[in-house]
């Protein structure tokens, strides 16, 4: 996460939360964003294309999604990447792929952390775990 403290070095900045709740660890980003104590956050559900307006209100020079990501690695494990990087759906179970989603802001740069997901039918107590650990070091930085 210093990656993550050297870009955003007080710029302005969103944090988005992405996923479905209710297909429990997807909804990891949900989960993440209520813990955070910034202002500058946005629940988006699964959809975070009905956002568009509020974050382009917000005028924000770095995005930040946090979802719950297929990357093959282990439950609750993260990755860090620039949205341009992310591959379609490999990286996403939304109907707009996050990479695609992310186009719409070019004066903004885009940044996803992914956490492996573990269960779908309820949230898992290791994904719970790994959310909380984010939610820690992205309070310590987004301030």
């Amino acid at each position: 996460m210093e990656k993550l403290r050297e870009i955003i070095d007080s710029k302005s900045f969103v944090v988005l939360g992405v996923g479905n709740p209710e297909r429990g660890d997807d909804g990891v980003g949900n989960y993440v964003v209520s813990k955070l104590n910034t202002k500058r956050k946005i629940d988006c559900g699964n959809v975070p294309e009905n956002f568009t307006r509020q974050i382009r209100d917000m005028n924000p020079e770095i995005i930040l999604i946090v979802d719950a990501v297929d990357f093959g690695g282990k439950a609750g494990e993260k990755i860090f990447t620039k949205a341009e990087n992310a591959k379609g759906a490999a990286l996403s179970t939304h109907s707009l792929p996050l990479s695609v989603f992310c186009k719409l802001f070019p004066e903004s740069k885009s940044y996803i952390i992914g956490i492996q997901p573990d269960n779908f039918a309820k949230i898992s107590e290791k994904i719970k775990t790994a959310g909380d650990g984010l939610a820690k070091e992205l309070n310590s930085i987004l301030k």
